[in-house]
């Protein structure tokens, strides 16, 4: 694996503060319907702290998603919305990224 670096770009309006410490983790799933790949979803990262919106990110052909450079000490959770609305969302507690 490799070690990601990222720089802090400065802002007016902080919504959440990271804990400092090593960030090589990431969290990646896939999305299914009924045990079938289903391309029709919106996948968000929250933090479990404050429950602010982490990353969005949308799965890939195969319905695979990932969220990389993350805090190996974030504690998240998933929630994955169907976008033709004909699902519940549905939620993934406690992920830690590793």
């Amino acid at each position: 694996m490799k070690l990601v670096t990222r720089r802090v770009l400065l802002h007016d309006v902080t919504l959440q503060n990271f804990p400092t410490g090593p960030v090589v983790a990431k969290v990646s799933g896939s999305i299914k319907k009924l045990g079938e790949i289903y391309q029709g979803s919106m996948v968000v990262l929250y933090n479990r702290e404050n429950l602010h919106p982490i990353a969005v990110r949308k799965p890939d052909e195969n319905c695979n998603y990932r969220f990389l450079g993350l805090n190996t000490d974030l504690k998240t959770f998933i929630v994955a919305f169907d976008q033709k609305q004909q699902f519940n969302a549905v939620i993934q507690d406690n992920v830690m990224p590793k």
